[in-house]
């Protein structure tokens, strides 16, 4: 029985720690989340219909990216194909500045 007080001693300690740092992140996250959202309200602020436009393309980009997409051309839908992504590093190596040979 004696060795079991100083070890329920400990666990509660490590409880008590635990709780601490999950209450530490928790509230960095908020400010963090906080602050981010004034610095888009103060970018809002001062141009609106930019602010929506950049929001708009930055959530198509996280909502679409990893997404298989289709390009229909015309009306009818017969001209479909595949979209290819090349990731622009992959393009710079590739092809590289055509004065950089000349030097």
């Amino acid at each position: 029985q004696n060795s079991k007080v100083p070890e329920a001693r400990g666990q509660a300690e490590q409880i008590v720690q635990q709780a601490e740092a999950y209450k530490a992140r928790a509230i960095a996250e908020a400010r963090g989340e906080a602050a981010r959202f004034t610095s888009i309200y103060e970018q809002y602020r001062v141009a609106p219909s930019i602010t929506r436009e950049r929001m708009f393309l930055e959530t198509m980009e996280r909502v679409l990216g990893p997404m298989n997409k289709i390009i229909i051309e015309g009306r009818n839908g017969q001209g479909a194909q595949p979209f290819i992504s090349i990731p622009p590093e992959l393009l710079r190596r590739q092809n590289p500045p055509a004065n950089s040979s000349a030097q």
